[in-house]
């Protein structure tokens, strides 16, 4: 079982929490854990990682963020679980980013993702401005308080 907390950090074999104000940064999250994961990006993919995570922060607070810096991914939800809480996720490449949404074939996104299947969308993200556009803060909204809704934890709007 996962322990529970605001962030958890998986790597492959073991999944440690952290909270701020315990060896933690403030949003949660082993500086080093980010670290690790950073640095294994291309400078300008880096960037993009962090401007897409104080997105995702900012829009929900209460996020919980868990890192897997071997795969180069981030996943965000309302609690640990990648199948069942995660609402969206940070999936890196060597010149781009994904910033995905776990549930987005069900969220109306007006043509801001692509993806074909029955459930992820993604964003491409290859430059920080793509993060600007105003469609993509309400969706993060959205997106979560879908999964809060699904899970039985709150309607629409957490």
């Amino acid at each position: 079982m996962l322990p529970s907390g605001p962030d958890v950090v998986l790597d492959d074999r073991e999944a440690t929490v952290g909270r701020a104000g315990h060896g933690w940064d403030s949003a949660g999250v082993s500086t080093g854990d980010l670290d690790v994961l950073l640095a294994r990006l291309a400078p300008g993919v880096a960037d993009l990682v962090r401007a897409a995570d104080e997105l995702v922060r900012e829009v929900d607070p209460d996020v919980v963020r868990v890192l897997w810096p071997h795969q180069g991914t981030v996943g965000y939800g309302v609690g640990p679980a990648k199948n069942s809480e995660h609402y969206a996720y940070l999936a890196t490449f060597a010149r781009h980013l994904n910033l995905g949404f776990n549930h987005g074939a069900s969220l109306e996104h007006g043509g801001l993702l692509d993806g074909a299947g029955k459930a992820f969308r993604k964003l491409t993200v290859r430059r920080s401005e793509d993060l600007g556009d105003p469609r993509l803060a309400p969706l993060l909204r959205t997106a979560r308080a879908e999964r809060l809704a699904a899970l039985g934890r709150g309607g629409p709007g957490g």
